[in-house]
């Protein structure tokens, strides 16, 4: 992860132990190779020429990160820190992704509430107070986010964005819609039926680079993926799942 920074890596006050973010929503991300997990208990992934990135938010290590990928080059990246003299840093890459850059400085943003980096520069956003951001085709405005083009707020508590202009949208009653659009084979049934079972989306990733991969995570404890081109290995991923989600039963695995 190495380029010029259109959010130029700013700190953030000081550290104190005392600070708690196991509040804060686990997430997944997958971009050709690279994948990261961000959890409340642990956080890794690897990225291309890179060392493997591992934090156990549990042992107070000194260093956690949030990290979303989109499209290499580009990514977001929060890093905090319980010790020394400063508590957080962004430092990321959105160079094609200026109106995220903007409302972030605005906003004065450590982590978003809602992140995903699409591909051919598409992103949705939200922050704590509610503004929203995106760049989607009118079809995703559309169906996705249910809005008309000038809208300035939606509906949507989460949008996931795949290559092809596929997407999955899950709504603040968490109701969820979706249009893989013929990528990512095998997850589109899983989705139906999970709809007609009224079961709702934990954590979800649509690989950005290579519209096969993905990572689904359901609130009744059903795991599902497919690898593909990143880089993961799938019975960590399950143990992290373990670790960084409360489900409503017992985990199960597809």
């Amino acid at each position: 992860m190495s380029g010029s920074h259109a959010i130029p890596g700013t700190s953030i006050g000081r550290p104190t132990q005392r600070e708690d973010f196991s509040h804060e929503t686990a997430t997944v991300s997958l971009a050709g190779e690279s994948y990261f997990f961000s959890g409340p208990a642990r956080s890794y992934g690897g990225m291309a020429n890179q060392p493997k990135l591992d934090f156990d938010h549990r042992t107070g290590s000194g260093k956690t990160a949030y990290i979303i990928l989109g499209p290499d080059p580009h990514f977001f990246q929060c890093l905090r820190y319980t010790r020394g003299s400063i508590a957080a840093r962004n430092c990321s890459e959105l160079e094609d992704y200026g109106e995220i850059s903007d409302l972030y400085t605005e906003h004065d943003v450590e982590r978003p509430s809602f992140l995903y980096l699409g591909p051919n520069k598409t992103f949705y956003t939200r922050v704590d107070d509610g503004t929203e951001k995106w760049e989607l085709p009118h079809e995703i405005v559309r169906q996705a986010l249910q809005v008309t083009s000038d809208a300035v707020r939606s509906a949507v508590d989460s949008l996931w964005l795949g290559v092809g202009d596929a997407w999955v949208a899950q709504y603040r009653d968490s109701r969820f819609r979706f249009d893989l659009k013929g990528q990512y084979a095998n997850l589109g049934p899983i989705l139906r039926q999970k709809q007609d079972q009224e079961v709702s989306i934990n954590a979800l990733a649509l690989n950005v680079a290579d519209g096969k991969s993905y990572v689904c995570v359901f609130n009744d404890g059903d795991v599902v993926y497919k690898a593909g081109s990143a880089c993961f290995d799938g019975k960590e991923l399950e143990a992290w799942s373990e670790q960084n989600f409360r489900f409503t039963q017992r985990l199960r695995f597809e």
